[in-house]
């Protein structure tokens, strides 16, 4: 049975939490679901609930830096400039994947996105728990939800925690970055935009 809680309940949210649940939470930009990053049952779960395609991988989401170094092989220097600049916040970050990263995350590809969310509850929650293999709170290839009644009617009898934030601050997915051929290569533009990005990479 489901468990909703408000924002103001995260200890109770925490308390109750284990490694196999699957947790709904508000971020800076939109809801979004999230599961241990090496629990295989609860990813195989949102892959089902949400309808998603097997080869579409589920970004990270990380309390900090230290949390990223844990899980990817190296940071390259223009992606080192943009997380020191835009993170916490609407930006993700595709970087090769440490080994000990299990390939039903990713996919079987040998990068992973990664994002430190600018959400306070959010942050909490990674920084209790640890590292959150996270997509966004919608049925695959629907609108993001950036609301918590509509999550909570959405998913109820699917997840085992939903933490109702009410509506996220930005509303739109977040920006998505990679590096190729020693390039940044913008993957997906959000609120975070190309100028911005170049504005932020041409500073010494």
């Amino acid at each position: 049975m489901t468990k909703i809680f408000k924002t103001t309940e995260i200890s109770k949210a925490l308390s109750i939490y284990q490694k196999a649940d699957i947790i709904a939470f508000p971020t800076d930009t939109v809801y979004g679901i999230g599961a241990n990053i090496f629990n295989e049952e609860a990813i195989k779960k949102i892959y089902r609930i949400k309808n998603r395609p097997q080869n579409k991988p589920i970004a990270v989401l990380c309390a900090n830096l230290e949390q990223i170094k844990m899980i990817v092989e190296h940071i390259p220097e223009p992606i080192s400039k943009l997380i020191n600049y835009f993170l916490p916040g609407p930006l993700t970050v595709i970087l090769p994947k440490n080994k000990i990263i299990p390939n039903y995350v990713t996919s079987n590809l040998a990068t992973i996105g990664i994002r430190i969310p600018n959400h306070p509850l959010s942050l909490e929650l990674l920084k209790a728990i640890g590292p959150l293999a996270t997509t966004s709170a919608n049925k695959s290839g629907e609108d993001s939800i950036n609301n918590g009644n509509e999550v909570i009617n959405e998913f109820i009898n699917d997840v085992d925690i939903i933490i109702d934030g009410g509506i996220t601050d930005i509303g739109v997915a977040s920006t998505v970055v990679a590096v190729e051929h020693n390039e940044v290569q913008i993957i997906r533009e959000g609120s975070i935009t190309k100028a911005m990005i170049n504005s932020v990479l041409k500073k010494s």
